[in-house]
C-alpha cells in the first residue's frame, strides 16, 4: 500500500446522465467511499497537497480525484462529497468551457446512447473501418497484435477496448479517427450542439467547486489522447492555454494537474516545471515513478472489483 489518489470519470442517474461502461451511481459512489474508509484515510484535497509537499503522506492516506470536468460529476458526485464533508481534486480541460465541442466525450456519449452495449458499438465501428480507405492498413497493423499486451497497466479493459484504443491512438490517430466517427454520427443523425450542456460543466460549476474548497487543476486544453506524441511547443500551448483559462475562471493559477490518458514524456515534465505546477497524478498504480508529477492513482473500476470480492 502507498499513498495514492482514486480516479473517477463517469456517473449515471435516472435523468440526462446515461449509464455507460464504467459509470456509477451516487449510491454506489457513497458505498465506495465507505468501503475505502475501512482501511484507508481519505484526506481533503488541501491536506493531501500539503502533506505531499512536506513528504509527510502515510501509506494508507488517499484522496479523491476527477478528470475531464464532466457535468455528471458535478450533478451526481459533488453533492455526495458535500454531504460527507470531503473535498477533492478536479482536473479540468478547458476547451468545452469556451464553447468548443470536443469529440472525445461526444464519441463516448454516442457509443452508449445509440448502441445496445459497448461491444455492439465496437462491432459497428470495426465494420465501418472495413469500408474505408484505411482497410488494408488496419489489417496489416492488427497482424500480430496481441490485445492483452496493450495497455496492460489497465486490467479492467476488455480485448475489444484495447483493440479500439490501439486503432484510435496508434494507427488512425486523431484526424482519421475523427473522420470515421464523424461519418458514423452523421449516419445516426446526432446533433452535436445539443450535447454541450449535457456533457460538460460550465464556468459557474467550476467556480462553485473552487469556492467550496475543492482544488481545481490542469488537464490540458483539448484533452489529446496522446500528449507524449505532441511536440514540446504543442504541449506548452495545451498547458498554457489550460492555465490561462482556469485562472480567468477561478481567479488564481492552478498548481496541480493530472495526465490525460496517462500520456506524458520528459517534455511534459519540463513544461509543468516551467509553469510552476507543484503536483501531478498518473492514471495507474505502477511502481517505479518518483517525481512530484507522477503520484499514482487507482481507477475506481478496480475498487468496484475489490468491493465485489469482499461482498460489499
Amino acid at each position: 500500500m502507498k499513498p495514492h489518489g482514486i480516479m473517477f470519470h463517469h456517473f449515471h442517474d435516472d435523468g440526462m446522465h446515461i449509464r455507460g461502461q464504467g459509470s456509477i451511481s451516487a449510491e454506489k459512489f457513497e458505498q465506495m467511499i465507505c468501503f475505502l474508509q475501512k482501511d484507508k484515510t481519505i484526506l481533503s484535497a488541501a491536506e493531501w497537497f500539503y502533506r505531499a509537499q512536506k513528504n509527510q503522506l502515510r501509506n494508507n492516506e488517499i484522496c479523491i480525484t476527477f478528470d475531464d470536468n464532466l457535468k455528471c460529476q458535478f450533478d451526481i458526485a459533488f453533492p455526495v462529497l458535500e454531504s460527507l464533508n470531503i473535498t477533492a481534486f478536479w482536473f479540468v480541460y478547458t476547451s468545452p468551457l469556451i464553447g468548443i465541442i470536443e469529440k472525445l466525450e461526444v464519441f463516448r456519449y454516442f457509443r452508449f446512447k445509440y448502441f445496445e452495449d459497448i461491444d455492439d458499438f465496437y462491432h459497428s465501428f470495426f465494420n465501418y473501418l472495413n469500408q474505408t480507405e484505411y482497410k488494408s492498413e488496419i489489417i496489416t497493423s492488427l497482424s500480430g497484435f496481441l490485445p492483452n499486451n496493450y495497455l496492460s497497466d489497465f486490467p479492467f479493459y476488455t480485448e475489444n477496448d484495447r483493440t479500439f484504443r490501439y486503432l484510435r491512438d496508434r494507427v488512425l490517430k486523431p484526424a482519421r479517427f475523427n473522420k470515421v466517427m464523424e461519418q458514423m454520427l452523421k449516419d445516426y443523425n446526432v446533433e452535436l450542439s445539443s450535447l454541450k450542456d449535457i456533457l460538460w460543466m460550465n464556468e459557474e460549476d467550476v467556480r462553485m467547486l473552487n469556492a467550496k474548497g475543492h482544488i481545481v487543476g490542469l488537464h490540458t486544453h483539448t484533452h489529446p489522447t496522446s500528449t507524449a506524441s505532441l511536440s514540446k511547443i504543442e504541449q506548452i500551448q495545451e498547458y498554457q492555454t489550460n492555465m490561462d483559462e482556469l485562472t480567468r475562471i477561478i481567479g488564481n493559477k492552478p498548481y496541480v494537474m493530472s495526465h490525460p490518458c496517462n500520456s506524458y514524456n520528459e517534455d511534459t515534465i519540463d513544461v509543468l516545471k516551467e509553469l510552476k505546477v507543484q503536483l501531478g497524478f498518473r492514471s495507474n498504480m505502477k511502481d517505479g515513478f518518483h517525481s512530484k508529477f507522477e503520484y499514482p492513482r487507482e481507477d475506481h473500476s478496480n475498487i468496484l472489483k475489490q468491493m465485489e470480492l469482499n461482498g460489499f
